[in-house]
């Protein structure tokens, strides 16, 4: 049986919802013109352009830190949009959003049950001043874009090269629990284990796969047990 020491977890879409911020985003900058159906599309080509201006710093071996890549993204969703609001300012709010984005109904419990059993981390392609201060209660280490100027899939796979270093365990005994792609992809490249938490059951469409597949936290504590036989507790 396997024996997995460290539980490494995405925050975004994985611990908390930031969805359910989107519209507090967008209200301010809309006024009376908001709605939630414009919020929404705004929303997508915001999140279009923070994706494309990290896949291009990825491929050019280059670091560019959320602020910065949202901030050009306001830019050109207003000036596409023809909206009159202060870049800076909506930057600010959309940090404060991340900040206030609610946890999932299984995100307590879980973090209860691993932080009892497991050595725990959050890695984060994000800025610190996004995160929610919640892990702050829990014994959970912190690794942000940030502070190792990387991305989690990027060519120097630092973020989770800097996960092994600090536990000092092989990459088989980490786990990384996370929802997006960067997330499995660069877990596997570091040759961590993977637990791709699929909330909205939509398809995997990539050549490498998650080892594992979980539509909620509950889930995947489930294939944590030792009964599972892929994870025994450590001893």
């Amino acid at each position: 049986m396997q024996s997995f020491k460290v539980i490494s977890l995405d925050m975004f879409q994985t611990l908390v919802n930031i969805e359910s911020r989107r519209a507090e985003v967008w209200r301010p900058i809309l006024q009376q013109k908001f709605s939630e159906a414009r919020a929404l599309q705004l929303g997508k080509q915001l999140l279009s352009r923070y994706y494309a201006a990290a896949c291009e710093a990825r491929e050019a071996g280059t670091f560019i830190s959320s602020r910065e890549i949202y901030y050009r993204g306001f830019q050109s969703v207003f000036q596409e949009s023809g909206l009159d609001y202060d870049c800076e300012q909506a930057v600010d709010n959309l940090f404060a959003q991340h900040r206030l984005s609610e946890m999932y109904a299984d995100t307590e419990a879980f973090l209860q049950r691993i932080c009892r059993d497991y050595q725990v981390c959050i890695v984060s392609d994000t800025d610190d001043l996004m995160l929610p201060e919640f892990y702050r209660n829990y014994p959970i280490l912190l690794f942000t874009s940030q502070t190792y100027q990387s991305y989690k899939n990027d060519t120097h796979n630092r973020m989770f090269t800097e996960v092994i270093a600090h536990y000092g365990v092989e990459p088989e005994q980490i786990i990384h629990i996370g929802d997006s792609a960067s997330d499995i992809l660069g877990a596997a490249r570091a040759g961590i284990k993977s637990c791709w938490l699929n909330r909205n059951g939509q398809p995997w469409e990539l050549e490498v796969k998650p080892d594992v597949t979980a539509g909620t936290l509950e889930e995947a504590y489930a294939l944590l047990s030792p009964e599972n036989g892929m994870i025994s507790k450590q001893q």
